[in-house]
């Protein structure tokens, strides 16, 4: 029987940019998580890694201060990159850093050939921003796919849940409710995967390496 999940044969840290050319020329699909400080975004990429030791889990927000490149090697999906983007919102950090890290990241995005979708993370317990739907509109302008998932679901009660979907389904904009995860659980990891799979196999041959 075929597994929920790929086999995830090794996943290795490739590099960390802070400006544009220490981004690494990987040859490969590439898919970045975004979201919030403190949303659970590395914590998210640590299952996906199956590497507990690889993306360290900080309990400070706004530790994060650059894209930092994973190569994930699969055996039913073959090779991508994973890019943890910066956390935005809470990063206790000066405002001339915060700046850097947009003009950075809006090249990132604007510019990255590679980069087939953008995982948005929201927390289930929190209000969605302007921030995060405008992202999300400029992320459709550029045409650039995103998957959105409601993290900590596991930090609220199903009655909770299910209102704090419907919001989020609304003020997203969104046709269908969006994914949810806990990295308590795990709930949610295969249908994370389900659509993770989608975009890596509709990816180009060109996008593919060799």
């Amino acid at each position: 029987m075929t597994s929920p999940t790929p086999t995830v044969i090794s996943a290795s840290f490739i590099t960390g940019a802070r400006s544009k050319e220490y981004i690494p020329d990987a040859n490969l699909p590439e898919i970045a998580v975004a979201g919030r400080s403190n949303v659970g975004k590395s914590s998210l990429l640590r299952i996906l890694l199956d590497n507990r030791k690889l993306v360290r889990v900080s309990q400070t927000p706004g530790r994060t201060r650059e894209v930092n490149f994973f190569r994930v090697d699969t055996r039913e999906l073959g090779s991508f990159v994973l890019a943890d983007l910066p956390g935005y919102g809470y990063a206790k950090v000066p405002v001339s850093l915060k700046k850097e890290w947009g003009a950075f990241i809006t090249r990132y995005l604007e510019e990255r050939q590679e980069l087939i979708t953008v995982v948005l993370l929201l927390d289930a317990r929190r209000e969605v921003r302007n921030e995060e739907k405008e992202f999300v509109m400029w992320l459709d302008q550029l045409g650039i796919p995103t998957l959105l998932v409601v993290t900590k679901i596991d930090k609220v009660s199903k009655t909770e849940r299910g209102a704090a979907l419907q919001r989020i389904k609304r003020e997203m904009n969104l046709a269908s409710l969006p994914l949810i995860f806990s990295a308590q659980t795990k709930e949610g990891l295969e249908a994370i995967w389900r659509k993770l799979s989608v975009a890596l196999a509709s990816v180009e041959e060109s996008h593919v390496e060799p």
